[in-house]
């Protein structure tokens, strides 16, 4: 039995979210693991669908993930478990248990024992946010950049989407994006689902999406399928072991500490207003005559003092 911790990760996990961090630091070579790649695929079916493994009994649950029982019995003493059944119970109480991200965020912030003034908590949380920014800054290369850049620049059609609190980033990405090129959408804006957008798209167009934790079903679910079908996509996520992250074939990574009792967004946004910075250099004269089409429109209406 393994047991220790990582920088990411201890053994055994003590939740399903740090759990499915292991397959992305295995694939990024920052964890050694004895574990072959069916072993490893087997994981992540199970991560996909952990009611899989709180439902099913090792035997069914070797056929679903095409393994052996000892095979599965192996992974758990390997992920520091004393066997299956400890590994099992991991995943069903995550499944038992409801989420309390919102409602433990908010009861650290109405804490009766902790007493500080407003000019306090604004100065805690300008500084949270320019560690967000300056953390965000400093992992984004000039390559990760350029190759989401280019993929706005070259897709025929792109569609947008973004779940719970999610979904006002990626209906002002759209806005944004849409004065300076063509054919952008937001997915479920005109009230089709998600199946319609995915049926619009093919492998010449692109698929972004935006999630952080806790990740919406729909959202991992949506990008799951685009995989499937071999969709490109683009991830503005806040980890690289976010499932977004791990499905996408870009991402780029923003920081979302916050003392609020949600994530903050503001490190997204400016990650997402840096991406449309470089987007708009690629496309060049181009982006400069749709704005100035956009700009006589809006004289033509009126629409502007």
């Amino acid at each position: 039995m393994k047991s220790g911790t990582h920088d990411s990760i201890q053994f055994p996990p003590v939740s399903l979210a740090e759990l499915r961090k292991l397959p992305s630091l295995l694939k990024r070579g920052e964890l050694q693991l004895p574990m072959g790649k069916r072993l490893l695929v087997a994981l992540c079916i199970m991560l996909d669908d952990p009611r899989l493994v709180a439902t099913h009994s090792i035997t069914e649950l070797a056929k679903v993930t095409g393994v052996s029982p000892a095979s599965l019995t192996r992974l758990s003493k390997l992920l520091g478990f004393k066997g299956f059944v400890q590994f099992q119970n991991l995943f069903r109480h995550s499944l038992s248990e409801p989420g309390r991200y919102y409602s433990v965020q908010a009861s650290a912030l109405v804490n009766p024992h902790e007493e500080l003034s407003v000019e306090h908590r604004l100065t805690r949380h300008l500084d949270t946010q320019i560690d967000n920014l300056a953390r965000t800054s400093a992992q984004l290369n000039e390559q990760n950049l350029h190759h989401a850049a280019q993929l706005l620049v070259k897709a025929r059609r792109i569609r947008i989407s973004g779940r719970r609190q999610s979904y006002g980033l990626a209906v002002m990405f759209s806005y944004m994006l849409g004065l300076i090129r063509e054919q952008v959408t937001v997915v479920g804006a005109a009230g089709e689902g998600q199946a319609q957008a995915l049926a619009e798209l093919g492998p010449r167009d692109l698929l972004v999406m935006f999630g952080s934790e806790p990740y919406s079903r729909d959202s991992v679910m949506l990008a799951q399928v685009a995989n499937q079908l071999q969709l490109p996509l683009l991830a503005l996520t806040d980890s690289h072991h976010s499932p977004l992250a791990q499905l996408a074939q870009s991402s780029l990574i923003s920081c979302n500490e916050s003392p609020l009792y949600t994530n903050s967004m503001i490190a997204t946004q400016f990650l997402a207003e840096t991406l449309l910075l470089q987007t708009a250099r690629l496309l060049g004269d181009a982006a400069v005559q749709r704005l100035s089409h956009r700009e006589e429109l809006i004289s033509r209406l009126n629409d502007e003092f």
